[in-house]
């Protein structure tokens, strides 16, 4: 996949909050399977973590004339990994990322909001995008431990209006958080996530992964592993491909 492109970002110490439990160790891994797995060039994979992923690379990366659009062409794939906070802005009913150097407390002038970050993806003249997004908006971190002063429970739905080419992977939807796997010290989602790439995804095993094996094998797995954590997690696709393949074995 020689014309591929992806962003990989893990953010697990942060300067102004605690911490995302393992999102380092999750982006690390995440970044060598899309090489192995997705097949995309060493070199055209923007791989940052912590401290390397400030306000100011959301927008090198992201923006208009910025790190993808000058890459990316009618013929791109481009693939998104996320692993961090997010936190939901209620007086404007939004969600945020939160960068290394962003603070949940302030989202709407710390963050990265997340409507921008898919419109600005739907500008690219990409085939396709694909977003993996490895955190939640209801204000609580991988421990549910609130991340906004005074403020419990809160949390906004992330319904996102995209285009047809890109497709989108979350980790939980409503006020659920995205948990982490102390045994697996990964992400719940991103443990699945990679597991599912890897091949057990592939449910009717034809060599082919489609995004709907991938979504239906996260969102099984996810859910019941979550139980036993005695969280619930329900994760997400948004896509209008079902059946497009994301991988070939």
């Amino acid at each position: 996949n020689e014309n591929a492109l992806a962003i990989v970002f893990g953010i697990e110490n942060y300067r102004n909050v605690s911490p995302v439990t393992f999102a380092k160790r999750d982006a690390t891994f995440m970044k060598e399977y899309f090489e192995k797995t997705l097949g995309i060039p060493a070199s055209n994979i923007y791989f940052k973590t912590d401290g390397n992923v400030g306000k100011a690379d959301f927008d090198k990366v992201f923006s208009k004339r910025g790190w993808l659009d000058k890459r990316a062409d009618k013929n791109t794939d481009i693939y998104i990994y996320y692993a961090g906070h997010g936190a939901p802005e209620l007086n404007e009913n939004k969600a945020y990322l939160i960068p290394y150097d962003g603070d949940p407390n302030y989202a709407s002038q710390t963050g990265y909001a997340l409507d921008v970050l898919y419109a600005n993806l739907e500008n690219l003249k990409a085939r396709s995008v694909t977003v993996f997004l490895d955190a939640c908006f209801s204000g609580a971190n991988r421990e549910d431990e609130s991340l906004l002063a005074g403020a419990r429970g809160i949390y906004v739905e992330v319904n996102p209006a995209f285009a047809g080419n890109i497709t989108i992977f979350s980790a939980s939807s409503g006020k659920e958080i995205s948990s982490a796997w102390p045994e697996k010290r990964h992400g719940l989602f991103s443990y699945f996530l990679m597991k599912g790439m890897g091949g057990d995804g592939d449910a009717n095993e034809d060599g082919q992964l489609t995004l709907d094996e991938l979504g239906s094998y996260i969102q099984k797995n996810v859910s019941r592993q979550a139980g036993f954590l005695d969280r619930e997690q329900t994760p997400q696709l948004q896509t209008l491909d079902r059946n497009k393949v994301l991988v070939n074995y």
